[in-house]
């Protein structure tokens, strides 16, 4: 398991969209499911090699001691002594909607699994890494990228509504659909400043307050995922992806996150997505990123930028940051360099 001092081992994993949970209902026998796309940035990416002991190199303190954190507890539970030092290139920003949490453990975990030769495949890492609890997305977004929908939990292995922090040996959802997202389609991204999503105690509260949702609704969102938004995904037409991107904001679980006080003032940011003609707006996981589509064939890309930048304006929307980006359609990518 040793390896040679100039060998250097670049891992880089993709953030993801959550476009919304399915069923948060419960009455199926079947709770949560999940629906999302992989993004080529932001990315995680660390640098590995040999080391006497563990360093962690990272642009902020907080960021070297979350690594050295996440990393001791994955090796620890591979049977790992992680004598390696650690450079963080680029982070996904955490608790905005991106999958940063999932991300970090997997990142790491295929970096152990691929420098010490364990063989283990992406499934026995996904164990390892506790998360998959809720939504399947961003364990799955780690594995192949992609536009991803995953089966939820059957209720003797998950019986209550809760998120992956909270879900502790609960086997992962299956993957029901794998899809390669157009590469001339591209991403909207609007980050807010100054607000944050859901995470911990407060995640798990506020799901607990709004469950169970009513059946119809988890049936209204189902029909317009699979009669509605994939087959515009599989014929390649973004504006009807668009129209049902937006009707999952107004039913089911999406609805009760649009509810929250905190995110009224997206509402102003939401309009000037529409008004630019980006297609679809829709909140990422527990927000407070907002995305929508746009296709470099029928428009340019700072184009989208200068029609949204100044609806935001018109709208006096609250400030934030656009980034345009791609899906990610190959998942965490191993490169090895001496």
């Amino acid at each position: 398991m040793s390896m040679r001092r100039s060998i250097i081992h670049t891992v880089r994993s993709p953030s993801r969209l959550h476009f919304t949970l399915i069923d948060m209902n419960g009455e199926s026998g079947r709770i949560d499911g999940g629906l999302g796309v992989a993004l080529d940035t932001p990315s995680l990416t660390l640098q590995f090699k040999q080391a006497n002991h563990l360093k962690v190199h990272a642009c902020h303190k907080k960021i070297a001691e979350l690594a050295r954190k996440e990393l001791i507890n994955m090796a620890n539970a591979m049977g790992i002594m992680p004598n390696l030092e650690v450079h963080v290139k680029e982070v996904i920003p955490s608790h905005i909607g991106l999958g940063s949490g999932t991300q970090w453990r997997l990142c790491l975990l295929t970096a152990l699994n691929h420098i010490y030769k364990c063989g283990l495949n992406h499934y026995q890492l996904i164990s390892y890494s506790n998360r998959g609890g809720t939504s399947g997305v961003g364990i799955y977004t780690s594995l192949s990228g992609g536009i991803l929908l995953d089966g939820g939990h059957a209720l003797s292995d998950k019986s209550q509504f809760d998120p992956s922090d909270f879900c502790k040996n609960i086997h992962q959802p299956p993957l029901l659909l794998r899809y390669t997202f157009p590469e001339h389609w591209k991403i909207v991204l609007f980050i807010p400043d100054h607000l944050a999503g859901l995470s911990g105690k407060e995640e798990q509260d506020f799901m607990h307050a709004n469950t169970p949702i009513p059946k119809h609704e988890a049936q209204e969102v189902s029909h317009t995922i699979l009669m509605h938004l994939l087959p515009a995904l599989v014929e390649k037409n973004l504006k009807e992806l668009g129209i049902a991107l937006n009707k999952l904001q107004y039913v089911g679980w999406k609805k009760r996150h649009w509810e929250r006080p905190d995110l009224k003032p997206l509402e102003a940011v939401r309009s000037a997505f529409l008004q630019s003609g980006i297609a679809g707006c829709g909140l990422s996981s527990t927000g407070p990123t907002l995305f929508g589509f746009f296709d470099t064939h029928h428009i340019e890309a700072d184009q989208v930028r200068s029609n949204l930048t100044y609806y935001l304006t018109e709208n006096r929307a609250l400030k934030g940051h656009i980034r345009i980006t791609s899906a990610n359609n190959t998942g965490t990518q191993i490169y090895t360099a001496r």
